[in-house]
């Protein structure tokens, strides 16, 4: 009998998880539950950047305000191309709020904080960015419940569940409009 080296890759019927776009309303109580320190505000200030604008942890490095202090835009890393083989060329980011369950959309004043040069949690390297994110969410109560939740949907909540929630609210936001353009 021949024994086949083991392979690194899932096997063909198993799937990667799914990766849990957060609500809204668990962003807002995940904000509402980090401690009132400077690092509970720091850390607060990242996770309000990337739901708000779909950004990746590694992402926060790179941000910059243009356009007299209007526009948040993501600058080029150092490297050209990121991790994922697109091109990392500035781009202009589009806000797509976080909405209350009041309907209210909440003003963070993210682009005035970030022109002010309000301070981010230590984030390390490109590399290293999301884990520490993520370890710092990990001994928080609010974050494990909803990592709970989202295990039994057969999805994984974790650092990139906040760029999840603007994708899919992207995504909603243009089937909203679609159907209204239908309807025209």
């Amino acid at each position: 009998m021949i024994n086949k080296p083991k392979s690194n890759q899932p096997k063909r019927n198993q799937r990667e998880p799914i990766t849990y776009a957060l609500q809204d309303s668990e962003i807002l109580e995940l904000l509402a539950a980090l401690p009132n320190t400077t690092m509970g505000r720091r850390y607060g200030f990242a996770f309000q950047l990337m739901a708000t604008y779909g950004l990746q942890a590694a992402d926060l490095r790179y941000l910059q305000v243009c356009d007299q202090e209007n526009e948040l835009w993501l600058r080029s890393s150092q490297h050209g191309v990121d991790q994922s083989g697109r091109s990392n060329q500035p781009c202009r980011l589009e806000a797509l709020p976080i909405v209350s369950v009041d309907g209210i959309p909440q003003e963070w004043n993210l682009v005035s904080r970030v022109a002010l040069g309000e301070r981010l949690p230590p984030l390390g390297s490109d590399s290293e960015a999301s884990q520490n994110l993520e370890s710092y969410l990990n001994d928080k109560p609010v974050w494990r419940q909803i990592q709970s939740k989202a295990s039994r949907s057969g999805q994984n909540a974790m650092v990139s569940s906040f760029c999840q929630r603007y994708c899919s609210s992207a995504h909603n936001l243009c089937r909203t409009k679609g159907s209204a353009d239908e309807e025209s």
